[in-house]
């Protein structure tokens, strides 16, 4: 009986043992690189990969939203036929009325169509924005550049003043500069306003697109009043 109670007290004290012994340090697994967001600095040769970065927060700080008929781009009490290539994006800034993504078949090299308006109060002549534009560019080889200027008669008799710039462009105090790009504007005076017509980006893609920016301003014309 002795016997047996040793033994009882003897198998007591080796479990003690093995629940008392210290059980190693937890550590979290490391992290990987999937867990961690890295930035990645992606090398561009077009300004509109510059400047279209977080296009949700252009959304949600800017109240323009995608035109509802999508075959015309509205501006003011005006439209005209929108190009069928050509696809809305969010304006970049309050000043700007509409924008539209011109595509290349090269990566890279979209474009990028721009209207704005400025009304006589805000001093937004033609003649007077041409030397600002300039400033932006200079030619391939360093050069500057002398701007090409036409006149154009539209369909509906507005009188539109056509200015186009090639070369190296800088952007307005860019720290980057990109070669081989083209700005191509019009100004056409509609009722108390100038109105300008940008079209800017790589050379290729704006003289692609010449035709199509040619044949909006040419059928521009005003809202019916339904639509006013």
């Amino acid at each position: 009986m002795l016997k047996l109670l040793l033994l009882c007290i003897l198998h007591l004290a080796l479990i003690g043992c093995e629940s008392s012994e210290p059980k190693p340090p937890q550590h979290p697994n490391p992290k990987t690189t999937t867990d961690v967001q890295k930035s990645v600095v992606v090398p561009t040769n077009s300004f509109l990969e510059k400047q279209t970065q977080n296009i949700e927060d252009r959304i949600d700080k800017f109240t323009d939203k995608p035109p509802l008929d999508k075959t015309y781009i509205t501006f003011g009490e005006y439209h005209s036929k929108k190009p069928v290539t050509w696809a809305w994006v969010p304006p970049r800034s309050q000043l700007v009325t509409v924008n539209y993504v011109v595509p290349s078949t090269r990566a890279n090299e979209h474009a990028l169509f721009s209207i704005t308006e400025f009304p006589d109060e805000d001093n937004g002549y033609f003649d007077e924005n041409i030397a600002r534009w300039k400033a932006q560019f200079r030619s391939n080889d360093g050069s500057p550049m002398k701007p090409k200027v036409e006149s154009l008669t539209t369909n509906k008799k507005y009188d539109a003043s056509i200015v186009e710039f090639e070369g190296e462009y800088m952007g307005a105090g860019a720290a980057w500069h990109l070669q081989n790009h083209s700005l191509l504007v019009a100004n056409i005076r509609l009722n108390d306003s100038n109105w300008h017509f940008k079209l800017l980006g790589s050379t290729n893609t704006v003289k692609a697109h010449r035709k199509s920016f040619i044949s909006f301003l040419k059928e521009i014309s005003k809202l019916p009043p339904s639509q006013e």
